[in-house]
């Protein structure tokens, strides 16, 4: 049975919270001011759990913390260690990675989080959970990004969550959709009935004055009347704000407090931990604390807390600056074990410049960096460079700490760090300083020109001096920014650099080298460079968004779509934003290639929210540049043509020829999508003259199918043949099995011979074709429209056919009523027969006619380039679709057909 609310004032509030017991809601915010009650209402919530058979797991979220990743979700998990090794091994490596059983890097997000849920659900197999969090503001980034991303997925686990926020306190916790509750003030009556409840021998004047003052605050009517009693001025003071008044008063009370007693509470008050304070100042239980009222022991474990957070700070605030110092140093050596908190109180107990310190919070930092916080990553190198004693060393960390900034999307930090730099030393020497510059000027300013020739120059000046990895990097942004350039000019100095040091570069750099430079002379076995190159250990974000640019060309971004969403995820999760951003691209690219173009739309809006927030203009442009795409497949093209034009004046200035060859390859696909060839036409002669594919211009022959159908549709046959053809010879179909199939479709709509079936047939059926689904409905399309033109209608209603499903899938209604209108003139679809027909590829009608005039699995297999095994696994898919038995029911199934036209 629920029990009857203890909480004066709070009946309606108690209903509320409690739903998410009964089911109303599975999570719960309660916000509102310091000492309104948020606390006091959490532990009714707590006693309403137990006595209805919940275990509740109860975490306080501390300020001390807020700095060290996963502290909160270590807590939170600790409960439910029992259950991990049930787990799927990538969770359960997930969850050990957290706990510390065992060293990784930040798992991602959405990784870490369904553990986290399949935890609940197995724990709620014995008993449901409630998960109460008070003060969540403090909770530390990592934790909070994977407490929400539970929070809002508790519908199938026997599980809620309960947070208390404080209302105007700063925090990073995004509690947008949880249901939330606003606490109030008590009413006068209720006010006055609490007070009356905790202090019912007040005299009135005092009872006035406690009322005036308190304003309906919970806590402050517990608090103030000893205080004001006792003549307090402090407390009475009417330019302070409450909490500041409760804290004085928690402070007069400490200085009660024995010496060891205060000590101790200052060691709990920095670290957040009761374990850090060991046996100091705990002879007698801090029996003086206890008794004044400033901690409290949790009955469910016996754990020490502070009774308010406004406790804490009046705790830190009473210490002098040597006291405190003093217990960070004991600190740092209660928690030697610990990298990350040794180095925070390490640094915070340091004043003059200590070389040995100054390492500790540098390797502090490096761990903060692994375990997903950026944030303090920079603090704490930053931190560590003040500690310094030699100033080259110094620099090297500052730069550092500018390139972690970077990396986390903190840019106006990077930018301020660099500045530093710049001013310590009078310009910008070291590799690290160098690089974050670099993104800086690109990410923020998509400055090409400018930011190469700085590269280019470090490179010369310094690139036998650094060390491999430094040079490998360097390299790598030299290379995204001539990729960008598609500038034969930057490429020509980049590659003739790239040749001068190749024996100390890494694979991907030299890979990238050859696919994102002059990729159709390197175009063999490309594909297998890239899929090996993913393969291999170690490599930092920039090597993957290298790597993903390269699946791009190859296109093979589908392939890896999996392993960059967990990238997007893990980098997120580590605080380094700009990384996910980059890659964010990739999964819009891969999104559009696969027909997922709903999908797409979404990374777009995501992406382009982020860039902008962050204020990364490069990133922003690129989605709207790739995003073109989709609006103009789609048909949409005065969107597709606002996109472009604003790529285009902004990328153009600054000399970003990929995005300029995106946007136009976009026109192109747009114009051929609304009927307006002539002007398709003249955007597909700028990619390259018609028979050239330009080196550094990839569009050049990634838009192969358009700019032919361009030419065919405006009399430039001639023009259009030629390009096929040289296509073929230049080797564009050794780039990607995709450019295979293309390739093979362009050679059929440009040849007229009866030979374009044959070609149209295997472009149809070939196996990269369900990867590129609008490539596939244009082959159709294109394929139909040959049927119907040389007279055999059955097979061009069913390829048209199949194009109209195609496009309508894909929500593109320019190209689905263009295929609608061709099988209109192919004539009705004829009887039952015929429609089973409809449900036959390409290549499996084909091989059916050729089964039904009595050829072997191996004639039809030499005739269609296929292997006998293939055939006949097409015939066994065949039998059932035309609801026949036997090979020998062929012929009159498609006599049959026949007799229906």
């Amino acid at each position: 049975m629920v029990p009857t609310n203890r909480l004066i004032g709070r009946s309606r509030e108690i209903d509320w919270l409690s739903s998410v017991l009964s089911g109303g809601w599975r999570a719960a915010v309660a916000e509102g001011d310091a000492g309104v009650g948020k606390t006091a209402l959490l532990d009714e919530l707590e006693r309403h759990g137990r006595a209805d058979g919940w275990t509740v797991v109860r975490l306080q979220c501390v300020e001390a913390e807020r700095g060290f990743p996963y502290a909160a979700l270590d807590r939170i998990l600790r409960p439910l260690k029992a259950y991990v090794q049930a787990l799927a091994d990538h969770q359960r490596m997930a969850v050990e990675v957290v706990l510390g059983r065992r060293t990784g890097d930040a798992p991602a997000v959405i990784a870490l989080g369904t553990a986290v849920l399949d935890l609940l659900v197995l724990a709620g197999e014995d008993s449901p959970r409630l998960l109460i969090v008070d003060d969540a503001h403090w909770i530390d980034t990592a934790s909070g990004e994977v407490l929400m991303f539970v929070a809002r997925r508790l519908s199938d686990a026997r599980a809620s969550i309960a947070l208390g926020l404080r209302t105007g306190e700063p925090t990073d916790l995004d509690v947008a959709g949880i249901e939330h509750l606003e606490l109030s003030p008590l009413d006068p009556a209720s006010a006055a009935e609490l007070l009356d409840a905790h202090h019912p021998t007040l005299s009135s004047a005092l009872r006035a004055e406690v009322l005036r003052w308190a304003v309906g605050n919970p806590l402050a009517l517990a608090e103030l009347p000893a205080s004001l009693a006792a003549g307090s001025t402090t407390v009475a003071r009417p330019e302070l704000p409450l909490p500041r008044r409760l804290e004085r008063a928690y402070a007069q009370r400490l200085g009660r407090l024995p010496r060891d007693e205060r000590d101790a509470l200052l060691l709990l008050a920095l670290d957040g931990m009761a374990e850090a304070i060991g046996d100091h100042g705990l002879a007698h239980g801090l029996d003086g604390a206890r008794t004044a009222g400033l901690v409290d022991v949790h009955p469910s474990d016996g754990r020490l807390s502070f009774r308010h957070p406004l406790v804490r700070s009046a705790v830190v605030g009473a210490a002098s600056s040597g006291q405190v110092r003093t217990a960070h140093l004991h600190l740092a050596e209660v928690r030697a074990s610990d990298p990350l908190r040794r180095a925070h109180h390490l640094a915070s107990a340091t004043i003059e410049p200590d070389e040995e310190v100054a390492l500790v919070v540098q390797r502090g930092a490096e761990h903060a960096a692994r375990r997903g916080g950026a944030t303090v990553a920079v603090k704490l190198l930053v931190r560590a460079a003040a500690l310094s004693e030699h100033p080259d060393v110094r620099e090297r960390r500052l730069a550092d700490a500018a390139f972690v900034a970077t990396s986390a999307g903190l840019l106006d930090d990077a930018a301020a760090l660099l500045g530093q730099l710049d001013r310590i030393s009078g310009e910008l020497t070291s590799p690290s300083a160098v690089l974050t510059d670099a993104y800086l000027r690109l990410f923020r300013g998509g400055a090409a020109v400018p930011t190469h020739r700085m590269v280019l120059a470090t490179v010369r000046r310094h690139g036998h001096d650094v060390d491999d990895e430094t040079l490998d990097r360097l390299i790598n942004v030299l290379l995204m920014i001539t990729m960008y350039s598609a500038d034969p000019a930057l490429w020509a100095q980049t590659e003739s650099l790239i040749d001068e040091h190749a024996e100390r570069l890494g694979p991907v750099s030299l890979l990238v080298r050859e696919i994102g430079g002059h990729l159709l002379s390197h175009a063999d076995g490309a594909r297998d460079r890239v899929a090996e190159a993913f393969t291999l250990p170690g490599h930092d974000p920039l090597d993957v968004v290298m790597l993903a640019l390269c699946a791009f060309w190859v296109d093979s971004l589908g392939e890896h779509r999996s392993y960059l969403e967990r990238m997007v995820d893990r980098e997120v999760a580590a605080g380094a934003r700009s990384d996910a951003m980059a890659l964010l691209h990739f999964t819009l690219l891969s999104q559009t290639d696969a027909g997922l173009w709903d999908d797409a739309a979404t990374t777009f809006a995501r992406g382009v929210e982020l860039s902008t927030e962050l204020g990364f203009e490069m990133f922003t442009y690129l989605y709207r540049a790739f995003y073109a795409r989709v609006l103009a497949q789609r048909g949409d093209i005065e969107a597709a043509r606002e996109l472009a034009f604003s790529v285009d004046a902004w990328a153009r200035p600054r000399g970003l020829g990929v995005m300029l060859h995106h946007v136009e390859g976009a026109a192109l696909a747009g114009l051929l999508a609304v009927g307006e060839y002539h002007r398709a036409w003249g955007f597909a002669i700028g990619l390259g003259a018609p028979g050239s594919f330009p080196p550094y211009v990839h569009e050049s022959f990634r838009c192969l199918l358009d700019v032919v159908e361009a030419g065919m549709a405006t009399g430039h046959a001639d023009e259009a043949r030629r390009h096929a053809l040289a296509a073929d010879a230049q080797g564009v179909r050794a780039v990607s099995p995709r450019m295979d199939m293309l390739t093979t479709a362009v050679l059929a709509i440009t040849d007229i011979t009866a030979e374009a079936d044959r070609l149209f047939t295997i472009a149809s059926a070939h196996p990269a074709a369900p990867a590129f689904p609008f490539d596939q409905a244009r082959i159709s399309l294109a394929h139909g429209r040959w049927l119907r033109r040389h007279g055999d209608l059955r097979r061009a209603r069913v390829a048209l056919t199949r194009a109209v499903d195609q496009f309508d899938r894909l929500g593109t209604p320019p190209w689905a009523e263009r295929a609608a209108h061709e099988r209109s003139l192919a004539g009705s679809s004829g009887g039952e027969a015929d429609d089973r027909l409809r449900h036959l590829t390409e290549q499996e009608l084909r091989i059916a006619e050729l089964a039904a005039t009595g050829l072997s699995n191996k004639e039809i297999g030499a005739r269609l380039y296929l292997s006998p095994r293939t055939v006949g696994t097409h015939l066994y898919r065949i039998f059932p679709k035309l609801d026949i038995t036997s090979r020998a029911a062929l012929r009159d199934a498609l006599a049959e057909a026949k007799s229906d036209e």
